[in-house]
Formats: structure tokens, C-alpha cells, sequence
């Protein structure tokens, strides 16, 4: 009988023993899916929920600047390979007013009219004629009958110098070939079509840098007179040499 009882209590013993190991592995098990399961960037922290994001304003690069992307062209004028076929017959016995530095360059009469700068093509007897190189067409040749005179130049040539220049609000102006105008006491070198009683002039010698600049005077006809209306400093967009 206690044989019996003895068995009994060590079956008590063993059962008891495993059911401890299994809660054991239960609460291991249950500590692991419940904790340790949860990605670390999931479990929030006090530093970031407790601190204020401030909001950095985004860097946004400038595109450059009208000033910046602006530049004057300056082109050196040659005559079109191919001519044009109006001809007229004429003579260039002087050189070139609007563009005394240039070898190849001439003042033409043809008729009652005087074309300055006309140019030496590869026929001794034929010069190129332009007036208005900023557009196309409007070129022509004269014929002459008398040779070319020896080409004269001034001993100082200035590179701001021009034959024609287009300011950048689109003016076009080229250089007086006579007497130059007084306005308000100061010489305009270049003068545009009158256009509705008012006319634009340049006041004294273009400033040639990468950017061309000139002193532009509107002028208004009030009788015989002209009159200032406005003065100030612009750019050149453009120049012929």
C-alpha cells in the first residue's frame, strides 16, 4: 500500500514539474510575439513627439538675371556673296562718313541722293549699298563711272565706332553725316526716323563694354523746335561696324 502511495506521489511530482516548464514556455513564447515583435522604428519617442519640427524653407535657385543673360552684338558687316540685281548708276568720290575706318567703305551719290556706307564688292566698278542692315532686302548696287578714290582712314579709330545700332526697346539710329545737332548744348552722333513728330537721338559716343550703353533723348517737334521729352541711359542691342 505505501509502494502505491509512493508511485502515486512521484507521478504527482513529474506532472507537476512539467506543467511548470510549460507555463514557462508559454509566458517566453507570449513575452516574444508581444514585445519584441514590434520593428523598433514603431515604438515612438518622447524626443520627437515632445520637439516642434520647424519648416526649413526649400533653397530655390535663381534663374539669372535680365542683366546677367543681356549682351550687345557686335557685328562687323560683309557684303552677301550673292548680290542683288538692282543696280543704279552713281559715284563714290569720297569715303565713308558713317564709317570712316573701314578701307572698303564709301559715301555714293546716285541721282539726288547720297547712300553712306555703300561697300567694295569684287567688280572694281560695282559697291554694295544697305542702308538698314537689320532687316532683309532693301540692298542695291551702283555702277560707277570713276574709279574709286584712295581709301583714307583717321589715324585714331575708336572700337565704339558704329554704322548702324538698334537700341534694346528696338530703335533703330544711324549717324549724322553732316552738321550734328545741338541738344541741350551736347552733339547727337545718332539720330532714327521721325515717327509721329518725335525723333530719338544719341547724345555723344556710345559705351562699349559687354553690354553696349548709349545716353537716348526722345525729342518732340513743337513748331520748328525741337523739345526734350525725356532722358536717360540705355542699352544697345545690337551694333554694325
Amino acid at each position: 500500500m505505501e509502494e502505491k502511495k509512493e508511485k502515486v506521489s512521484n507521478s504527482t511530482i513529474v506532472i507537476t514539474v512539467f506543467a511548470i516548464m510549460v507555463i514557462v514556455a508559454l509566458a517566453s513564447l507570449h513575452y516574444y510575439f508581444t514585445v519584441e515583435s514590434y520593428p523598433a522604428q514603431d515604438i515612438p519617442s518622447v524626443a520627437v513627439v515632445n520637439t516642434p519640427v520647424k519648416n526649413t524653407p526649400a533653397v530655390v535657385s535663381e534663374p539669372p538675371s535680365e542683366i546677367e543673360s543681356f549682351s550687345t552684338e557686335v557685328i562687323s558687316f560683309v557684303p552677301p556673296q550673292t548680290l542683288p540685281v538692282e543696280i543704279k548708276n552713281g559715284d563714290c568720290q569720297v569715303n565713308s562718313i558713317a564709317q570712316p575706318y573701314r578701307l572698303d567703305a564709301w559715301k555714293c551719290i546716285s541721282g539726288k541722293f547720297a547712300y553712306d556706307p555703300c561697300f567694295s564688292t569684287g567688280v572694281s566698278d560695282i559697291v554694295y549699298c544697305k542702308m538698314d542692315p537689320s532687316q532683309d532686302g532693301g540692298d542695291f548696287l551702283i555702277k560707277i563711272t570713276k574709279p574709286l578714290p584712295t581709301s583714307l582712314i583717321p589715324k585714331n579709330v575708336n572700337n565704339n565706332w558704329v554704322w548702324f545700332l538698334v537700341l534694346e526697346d528696338g530703335t533703330k539710329l544711324s549717324p549724322y553725316l553732316g552738321t550734328r545737332p545741338i541738344v541741350d548744348g551736347e552733339a547727337a552722333f545718332y539720330g532714327s526716323s521721325i515717327v509721329n513728330g518725335q525723333r530719338i537721338v544719341v547724345i555723344g559716343d556710345l559705351v562699349s563694354r559687354s553690354v553696349w550703353t548709349a545716353q537716348k533723348k526722345v525729342l518732340q517737334l513743337n513748331g520748328k523746335n525741337w523739345v526734350t521729352q525725356s532722358s536717360e541711359t540705355v542699352r544697345v542691342k545690337t551694333v554694325w561696324q
